[in-house]
């Protein structure tokens, strides 16, 4: 069993950019094996420790089913190895990493720095990650396989994540992080709220054989740009996210791809987000989801008051429509909508209703 450490400060994720952070990021995890689990660790990358107190650099391990933590640690306590360059890897043994759906972040001082869940998306409950979503790299450990296997990155961050032989401490098979030159000179980067969305601008003062940019919300690629090539004069770009549904923390994440594919980070920044709408009488009143949580039908009301385009969505809580149950012009009156899930997994969604002037959402609970 895990010791557990009853250290949880409260720290404050709101302003990202403002403070300089290390390039730190989780490279590697091993949580599950066939029988008793052994050889249990997480393994990080920090990019030039020597200029940052390590212990300010905190992991801190979260359940995915009450989006509580229930470990921490410090990377000063962690065991060094191979360093390549200017990265450094260092690795936490530690008994108890828990199975099923769980997640972790990597937190210097009151600034995230990562995130990631395996087996299933969440929402964190408690600080130093209320409101964030933990985002599903989208491979897990079985339960199966032997204590010298594991889940790692298959490049630089950002890059997919993929299961084979552990290598705690070191390289992960195929791995290249050192001797990459940062192909763009970045004079901007900074996110905005806005009625429609979030509004996203990065300026560059030069470019040197750059094809294109990539946006990340919460460890998802949701966005690519063509890039100025090579340029010694500054460029502007921007993009408005739409695709944020409902109000909570948001980790953007910007970096550039050279004509050889090799892709590197720019830099990244939290904003707490929520909606923002013109202060009109209410056009709607989204009702609560009967029974909730269900199995695999659900039903809610719809309360239309004045003559309106609506849209009734599912969404994931990370943003990403699932599906549209409803979209068209209503009438005022109510209105019931049956909702039938069958065909996805357990989990917490949420249901959105949206109009030009007013969105509101109601979480899901599916148990099966």
């Amino acid at each position: 069993m895990m010791e557990k450490k009853n250290l949880f400060p409260v720290l404050l994720l709101t302003v990202c950019a403002a403070r300089a952070v290390p390039n730190a990021w989780i490279n590697e995890i091993h949580y599950d094996n066939a029988g008793t689990d052994a050889n249990e660790f997480v393994e990080l990358i920090v990019e030039n420790p020597e200029a940052w107190y390590l212990g300010d650099l905190a992991l801190y391990m979260f359940n995915g089913y009450d989006g509580a933590p229930y470990c921490l640690d410090t990377v000063d306590e962690f065991v060094t190895g191979e360093r390549e360059g200017p990265f450094q890897i260092y690795t936490w043994f530690q008994r108890g990493i828990q199975n099923d759906m769980e997640g972790m972040i990597l937190v210097f001082k009151d600034t995230l720095v990562d995130i990631l869940a395996y087996e299933g998306t969440f929402t964190g409950t408690h600080e130093p990650a209320l409101g964030l979503v933990f985002p599903d790299i989208g491979v897990h450990e079985t339960g199966s396989g032997t204590a010298s296997e594991s889940i790692y990155l298959s490049g630089a961050p950002g890059s997919a994540w993929t299961t084979g032989l552990a290598s705690p401490g070191q390289k992960n098979p195929g791995q290249l992080f050192s001797d990459i030159e940062t192909p763009v000179e970045l004079g901007l980067f900074q996110a905005t709220p806005q009625s429609g969305g979030i509004l996203l601008r990065w300026k560059s003062e030069s470019e040197t054989e750059t094809s294109c940019y990539h946006i990340y919300r919460n460890g998802k690629r949701v966005y690519s740009v063509r890039a100025g090539g090579t340029t010694s004069f500054p460029r502007d770009y921007s993009w408005m996210d739409k695709s944020v549904f409902c109000e909570g923390s948001y980790r953007y994440r910007l970096s550039a791809s050279g004509y050889d594919g090799t892709e590197c980070d720019l830099d990244s920044l939290c904003i707490d987000y929520k909606p923002l709408f013109s202060l009109k009488e209410p056009v709607f009143k989204l009702g609560l989801p009967y029974p909730n949580p269900f199995n695999p039908v659900t039903a809610v009301a719809l309360e239309v008051l004045t003559d309106a385009v609506i849209s009734l969505d599912l969404i994931r809580l990370d943003g990403t429509r699932i599906r549209q149950i409803f979209k068209g012009a209503l009438s005022p009156g109510i209105y019931n909508y049956s909702l039938d899930c069958s065909d996805l997994a357990s989990g917490h969604y949420l249901l959105c209703c949206t109009t030009e002037t007013r969105k509101e959402t109601v979480p899901l609970i599916l148990l099966k």
